[in-house]
């Protein structure tokens, strides 16, 4: 999709961070974008910003959770601006979900918004898209938690003591950002050789995208409310309040995401990782899997 001036993008959860980033460089390239967040003050003040700066962006207010909201939003949308030619589904979450107690609340909203915001949004969009018989464009956002794995192995064999387990309560960001790398691998080859283009984003750490703390303060009180401080400590707690020095390797801008991202559609690529020095860590997880089917191919039986 190498024309992105004069078409409309749309971007979940993009009133901060990594949404907010690719919505400012969208606009840059000649895009309308709608900054399509539940917070709609926050909302406005990007749209103001990009309007300020020349673009052209409109904020509506939606809730990804919500499949009503999301095809109010499309029918706006279509209304006006005459439908989308780009889907951003980066809405996310991360949230409290440990996998030795009985907790939750914490797994549904992640679920419900790392996992079903993206379904809704497909679900949504992509029959519009090609009833349109336009040139379109989905992107999906995981992470690099979302391809990487198998830390507590090598060669495909586990290391068994005496060592007191230590559990984190990352384990529903992980399900979910696996799942959106599943779906949009499967999407890919269904709309092979249509107008409709897909990608999926699986980024690393970047700086000032405020996830954590957003996620921590804004967790609704149905799903158990902001979270604790025990809670935020669990899910790996506030990486930008870390020191520099132990993530200096992270340091990059929405904004470098961003232009990663609109080279993706242009020249058509599926996969975007945004931090090369992660390679090892995605290697590692694959010779994991290599190695179980040398495993295989040695049974005897």
């Amino acid at each position: 999709m190498d024309q992105l001036a004069g078409k409309v993008a749309v971007v979940t959860g993009s009133a901060s961070g990594l949404g907010r980033g690719m919505a400012e460089r969208f606009a840059q390239e000649g895009m309308t974008v709608v900054i399509a967040d539940n917070r709609l003050s926050e909302a406005e003040l990007v749209a103001e910003r990009i309007i300020h700066s020349g673009g052209s962006a409109v904020p509506i207010e939606v809730d990804v959770t919500n499949r009503d909201s999301l095809e109010a939003m499309a029918d706006r949308v279509d209304r006006d601006l005459g439908g989308a030619s780009v889907l951003v589904n980066n809405a996310g979450v991360v949230s409290y979900s440990p996998v030795l107690t009985s907790e939750e609340k914490g797994w549904r909203w992640i679920v419900d918004v790392n996992l079903f915001g993206v379904v809704y949004g497909l679900q949504t969009f992509l029959p519009r898209m090609l009833d349109s018989g336009r040139e379109c464009h989905v992107l999906n956002v995981a992470s690099l938690a979302g391809v990487i794995g198998g830390a507590g192995t090598t060669d495909n064999r586990l290391h068994l003591g005496v060592r007191k387990p230590q559990f984190g309560a990352m384990y529903g960001y992980l399900a979910t950002k696996h799942a959106v790398v599943a779906i949009s691998e499967t999407l890919a080859g269904d709309l092979r050789d249509t107008p409709i283009g897909v990608s999926v984003l699986c980024p690393a750490h970047h700086e000032h995208t405020g996830i954590w703390d957003n996620s921590a303060r804004y967790r609704p009180e149905s799903f158990g409310g902001p979270m604790t401080k025990d809670e935020i400590e669990a899910t790996g707690g506030n990486l930008e309040e870390k020191s520099a020095s132990s993530r200096v390797a992270f340091q990059r801008e929405p904004s470098e995401c961003a232009a990663r991202v609109v080279r993706a559609i242009r020249e058509g690529h599926f996969y975007i990782f945004t931090h090369p020095e992660t390679r090892p860590a995605v290697e590692s997880r694959l010779r994991q899997i290599l190695k179980a089917f040398d495993d295989a191919q040695d049974f005897s039986g």
